[in-house]
């Protein structure tokens, strides 16, 4: 354990060795999923994903290793017990930080099938780890801001396209499809500006997770709905900074598992009845969320912040 050293060392060894591991996990899993696009053949893909699958696990272990070595963390995981599954499932979570990436990794790993994330369209750029990802068969979303949606509905179609893709390999080797649903990290100038009327959480966006279980919900047994919280590494602090610093003390994370049934697998597209419900319990989902995490920073000293709420005639 380093965690003794000062921060701007535990800063320069994480800062070399999270994109040290990255790089050299990379580049074999960009070679094979060039190997996958000239090899069109279905067992020589399905060998290819798995060792990819492989490396993506040992670049998960490495890290879990790095943070292991420079923090102090003491993990909290509460709820359902996690079982060890081999087939493909769904883990639905908020989104505070870039560190959820890592962290949510760590939770789950040795339970769960390889994890995969929605990813924003932008992070394929990335040295190394955005075509890894891409090779890995993660869904890029763009999140086109809904006026120009609606101005322009067929840019949709990519977003669709890309998580239908990203199904169909779970169906072909078993994984696990991490959604933050909100799309987009939590700040209160965010939450204000989306007009969200929950406290610690930006509005959950139902249509990828909605898509991804009518693709796939009748070949998966559950699904995952997390929730992440950091209560003295929250905003204003920076997690992810404060992972890189060493200075990451508590996680959070509650984990309730929902039974995956044929009311989660429905046309979310071209059945308006069930797009409403479906819609509804994801909100009511978020609400149960809100006031979990309200629950966790009181018991932890944390005194929530009051989120400024929209006026009632806006909030529709």
């Amino acid at each position: 354990m380093l965690a003794f050293l000062p921060s701007p060392i535990l800063f320069l060894l994480n800062i070399i060795l999270i994109p040290l591991n990255s790089v050299l996990c990379s580049v074999p899993i960009q070679i094979f999923g060039l190997l996958r696009i000239l090899l069109p053949f279905t067992p020589a893909q399905k060998a290819l994903e798995r060792s990819n699958f492989w490396i993506y696990r040992v670049w998960v272990f490495n890290n879990s290793q790095i943070i292991r070595l420079t923090n102090r963390i003491k993990w909290h995981i509460s709820g359902d017990p996690i079982p060890h599954i081999s087939k493909s499932c769904v883990v639905i979570s908020n989104h505070m930080s870039w560190a959820d990436i890592i962290l949510l990794s760590c939770v789950y790993r040795g339970h769960i099938p390889t994890t995969k994330f929605f990813m924003k369209h932008s992070l394929i750029y990335i040295p190394f780890v955005g075509l890894a990802c891409y090779a890995l068969g993660m869904p890029f979303l763009r999140r086109y801001p809904r006026e120009k949606l609606l101005k322009n509905p067929k840019l949709r179609e990519a977003d669709i396209n890309s998580t239908k893709r990203a199904c169909r390999r779970l169906i072909l080797t078993p994984s696990s499809l991490i959604n933050f649903v909100e799309g987009t990290r939590y700040t209160p100038e965010k939450a204000k500006a989306a007009r969200s009327h929950f406290q610690h959480l930006m509005p959950p966006k139902a249509a990828s997770v909605a898509i991804a279980l009518g693709e796939i919900g009748k070949e998966i047994d559950c699904i995952f709905n997390t929730t992440m919280v950091y209560p003295h590494n929250r905003w204003p602090r920076k997690p992810f900074i404060d992972l890189l610093c060493g200075r990451m003390r508590d996680v959070y994370a509650d984990v309730r598992i929902i039974k995956a049934g044929p009311e989660n697998t429905g046309d979310y597209l071209g059945d308006k009845a069930y797009k409403h419900s479906f819609t509804l319990k994801l909100r009511a989902l978020w609400e149960e969320k809100d006031q979990k995490i309200t629950e966790i920073l009181k018991a932890c000293g944390q005194f929530p912040e009051k989120a400024e709420a929209p006026a009632a005639d806006e909030q529709h």
